[in-house]
């Protein structure tokens, strides 16, 4: 093989283009004669150096290894012109096949019309980490047939796509979303009870499932296992829920105080994957929840993890010390903040950082760190024989905790100056009542009214009341000085105080998976008035946060921090619908075609590696004219 130049001159512009072709002589009847192998573009080598990119170029397409590999230049030539052939045969090939499969047909361009629109762009990308997780897989080792899985289906990326009730999801499927096109067995018209009982199916498979999501997710994006993060929520119901064993009051995350609860514990990793969940009656303590939780992260993840302790990071709600004194007997490593208010042991070591933060010194005080170039967190490490407590100090967290405190004590002073009103117009005399008003408003505002004395003088005959008074305490003012302070206590006493805070900073994912099963995945309200069917809702919508939570893994794995939110916004525009048109005749051509993605849909789909699999479908009907 060898290289030749060939020259082709424009007879209108008069300009002469130069290329380059890889061409071979054969012998033939009339002799020897040259063919063109491979088109190489216009090439920028020198002549002297042909010979060796054909030597090249004819040893990779025999399958031969050449010497002159070891040569940059010629081998980075011949690797862009076999791109460059491959392209440019496939671009062949795909006309040839179009041109193959054309459809031509006579119709009439004024009867054309559009109908049944559905959403698809979500969709696809939702079947494609359905497919990624490998749900079928999972679903079918559970026993569930093809029907139950598609269903399955249905129901988790329904509550991904449009999140809400079991029948919202229903309604949806059958007349909103080409999902329906995307299940392994026809569900047209299939009736709303089916997605009801489907969902008491998943529970009762609930542990295999998510044993089986946790192994798949490790595998998947290679996840080390190594912090674990655990937490509570609850939502509330609509309605008394009386039948409903777990439904009970308690102090509502929403401030929905008027209606029972339902609570979901949620144990997730460092990067937002859960690893299994578990529900409660709504009242439920939650530090009485974690030796539940302990036991069964044993039970599941002991084999996953090679028998590998994962470190357990808590907030103040659950970590007690009797808690505390049950992860270490189980030997679990943590970092943790005690529910017991450690900063008060620390206060002259605070109160010496914040001095600090209000001069315009450079140097910091010895022992005390930086955590971010914005100086607006500082930590300092103290170090014990078993254990290493991190004092940690936030300008952000100060100005939040002043706010909310300035806040609190504002409305507890003019709940108290109201009472006083009501008194000087004597409409509350009597000492009882008085103190009843005294002990409700301590109540609503307990971090601040033991801070305050409430002095009620009576009449000599102590039947009513002669003057109301108070006074705050100097304690209040030591109290204000450790807004924004607070201490992390570890077992890995190896870490930083740099690390052990940003370590413990990662429960903002189970956080934000929390903020997603309430606002993304319409775990709340919950409309369900018995047991089973209230579990079945909440585990349907931690089943989808398994797909919310990988789709943005991806994402930010591709330097992309777009929310779900956002993509499914994004991607709403791109649908699929069906094109009538009519021959002028009798017949009457139905096409199924999903619409063309715009750049921004292009955007995601290549991020993601996402690619419409539904094909075009043609029918022909025929109608009288």
């Amino acid at each position: 093989m060898f290289i030749r130049e060939s020259k082709t001159k424009n007879k209108k512009t008069k300009t002469t283009y130069i290329t380059h072709k890889l061409v071979e002589n054969y012998r033939s009847d009339s002799g020897v004669r040259q063919r063109v192998i491979m088109s190489l573009g216009t090439l920028d080598l020198p002549k002297k150096r042909w010979r060796e990119l054909a030597a090249i170029l004819e040893a990779r397409i025999t399958g031969q290894t050449s010497f002159l590999e070891e040569d940059k230049e010629i081998s980075s030539i011949a690797d862009f012109a076999l791109k460059h052939n491959t392209f440019v045969k496939k671009q062949k090939e795909e006309k040839i096949e179009y041109t193959q499969n054309q459809d031509m047909q006579m119709v009439d361009l004024n009867s054309a019309s559009t109908s049944i629109y559905r959403s698809l762009g979500p969709e696809l990308v939702a079947n494609t980490y359905w497919d990624k997780l490998k749900y079928d897989d999972i679903l079918s080792g559970c026993g569930l047939s093809l029907k139950q899985i598609s269903i399955a289906k249905a129901l988790i990326i329904g509550r991904l796509i449009v999140p809400g009730s079991e029948i919202e999801t229903w309604r949806w499927f059958q007349n909103r979303t080409s999902l329906i096109e995307m299940t392994s067995e026809n569900l047209t018209g299939i009736g709303k009870d089916s997605f009801y009982e489907l969902g008491d199916i998943l529970l009762e498979y609930k542990e295999n499932i998510e044993k089986a999501l946790f192994s798949r997710e490790k595998e998947m994006f290679e996840l080390p296992k190594k912090v674990f993060l655990y937490d509570l929520t609850n939502t509330y119901f609509e309605g008394k829920a009386k039948r409903n064993d777990k439904a009970s009051l308690g102090h509502s995350k929403e401030k929905r105080t008027d209606c029972p609860l339902v609570t979901l514990a949620l144990l997730v990793d460092e990067f937002g994957f859960p690893v299994f969940s578990q529900i409660y009656e709504g009242g439920k303590s939650e530090p009485k929840t974690l030796e539940d939780v302990l036991e069964k992260l044993q039970e599941d993840t002991g084999d996953l993890l090679n028998g590998e302790k994962p470190v357990l990071i808590m907030d103040r709600g659950i970590a007690t010390k009797k808690n505390i004194e049950l992860i270490s007997s189980k030997q679990y490593p943590f970092t943790v903040i005690n529910r017991r208010q450690d900063e008060k042991d620390y206060q002259e070591d605070f109160e010496y950082i914040k001095k600090y933060m209000q001069s315009d010194k450079d140097e910091l005080p010895e022992g005390w760190e930086s955590v971010n170039d914005e100086k607006t967190v500082y930590v300092k490490k103290i170090s014990s024989e078993n254990t290493s407590k991190v004092l940690s100090v936030s300008v952000g967290r100060t100005n939040k905790e002043r706010g909310m405190d300035s806040l609190k004590e504002e409305r507890f002073l003019t709940d108290i100056g109201n009472l006083k009103k009501s008194f000087e117009k004597g409409n509350i005399l009597q000492p009882v009542k008085v103190g009843e008003r005294i002990g409700k408003i301590k109540n609503k505002y307990p971090t601040i009214g033991k801070y305050y004395d409430i002095t009620v003088e009576l009449t000599d005959d102590n039947k009513k009341v002669r003057a109301i008074s108070w006074s705050k305490k100097p304690e209040r003012d030591k109290r204000t000085s450790l807004n924004g302070c607070y201490v992390i206590e570890t077992t890995q006493t190896n870490l930083s105080a740099i690390e052990v805070w940003k370590q413990y900073m990662q429960l903002t994912r189970i956080e934000s998976a929390f903020q997603d099963l309430k606002s993304e995945l319409g775990l709340r309200p919950v409309y369900h008035q018995k047991t089973q069917r209230t579990e079945s809702h909440l585990f349907i919508g931690v089943l989808a946060y398994h797909l919310l939570n990988s789709i943005e893994h991806s994402l930010r794995l591709n330097g992309d921090t777009r929310e779900w939110k956002t993509i499914k916004g994004i991607l709403s525009t791109h649908q699929r619908c069906t094109i009538f048109l009519k021959d002028g005749v009798e017949k009457v051509y139905s096409i199924r075609n999903s619409g063309k993605p715009e750049a921004f849909h292009n955007d995601i789909y290549r991020i993601l590696n996402i690619k419409d699999f539904l094909k075009r479908k043609k029918t022909v009907t025929y109608s009288r004219l």
